[in-house]
């Protein structure tokens, strides 16, 4: 005898159902769309400045040696 196929929820059922994470009023729209807070974006700037600063004196350094 042939057994029924176990039913799976179609596609707009799974879109439908709301995500835990943006129910409580804390989660604006604002702040999904950032995606990145204003800290952390000082903290990358700062970051690829000082990176940019090590590289210039890297540059500096080997081109003293050579000379």
């Amino acid at each position: 005898m042939a057994q029924a196929k176990k039913k799976t929820a179609t596609k707009t059922a799974k879109k439908a159902a709301p995500c835990n994470k943006c129910r409580k009023k804390a989660c604006t729209r604002t702040n999904k769309c950032k995606g990145i807070s204003n800290q952390e974006r000082m903290h990358i700037y700062i970051i690829t400045a000082m990176g940019m600063i090590a590289g210039i004196l890297l540059c500096a350094n080997a081109a003293m040696l050579i000379i």
